[in-house]
């Protein structure tokens, strides 16, 4: 083995290492009407890819320190564990506003990750036509972990990359595997195989909902505003039976 470089051996030991195990990616995400969200996701991969990065520990204190410095982030779970020979990353968080998902998908925060995990959350565009939110994300799981095209497809049959979103309107349009729930629940379904083989986008386009605490908000004074000038209105019209 001597003469040989030492980066091609570590290549080669990561690459050995994909081959007894696999790659889930499940995300699900709940959008609300005021711009908020809610996501579970949870990741399942070969402890051979997080070598790189200190193992167990190291994906946790990755995740954790990431977590800190993005405090439009709220977590209410997080955990890392090795089940068998594959390392399990299950986090739940919430985004309370339309203004911090919007800075959580700037690169200068996307950027603060590893490189393989940028390129899981992938390159986001989202802007607004009118009163219709526009919607593009696309991500390169095979960039994510080098060496996953080499795994035999007998070992990648059943494993999936799952998107799920949850809108709080109904998609006007998409690109998704399946909807439910009347267009309001946009899937994307694609097997590990074909994830590996080209970029997974998830397009769609949603009708702005009405935001009803902010309607509620402006309604209130509105209705105390006009009711005022109703009232005014009626005791100016009736008779002053004093000046007579």
């Amino acid at each position: 083995m001597t003469g040989r470089n030492p980066l091609i051996l570590v290549l080669l030991a990561v690459i050995l290492g994909l081959l007894p195990s696999c790659i889930d990616i499940h995300e699900e995400y709940w959008l609300s009407a005021d711009g908020g969200a809610r996501a579970e996701l949870i990741y399942q991969f070969p402890k051979a890819a997080a070598a790189p990065y200190g193992g167990e520990s190291g994906i946790r204190e990755l995740i954790d320190s990431f977590l800190k410095d993005t405090p439009e982030i709220t977590t209410t779970t997080r955990s890392v564990s090795t089940q068998d020979d594959r390392i399990r990353v299950h986090i739940v968080a919430t985004v309370r506003s339309a203004a911090a998902l919007e800075k959580f998908t700037q690169p200068a925060t996307i950027g603060k990750l590893p490189p393989s995990a940028t390129h899981l959350v992938g390159d986001i565009r989202a802007g607004l036509h009118g009163r219709t939110l526009h919607f593009t994300r696309t991500i390169t799981p095979s960039k994510a972990f080098p060496g996953a095209s080499l795994i035999p497809a007998s070992r990648l049959k059943g494993h999936r990359v799952l998107h799920i979103v949850h809108l709080p309107a109904a998609a006007s349009e998409s690109n998704a595997t399946r909807t439910a729930h009347s267009g309001h629940t946009l899937v994307w379904d694609t097997p590990l195989a074909t994830a590996l083989k080209s970029p997974v986008v998830s397009r769609f386009q949603m009708p702005l909902p009405i935001p009803w605490g902010i309607v509620s908000a402006i309604a209130a004074p509105l209705a105390a505003v006009c009711g005022f000038i109703v009232f005014r209105f009626r005791r100016l019209g009736k008779p002053n039976h004093l000046s007579r």
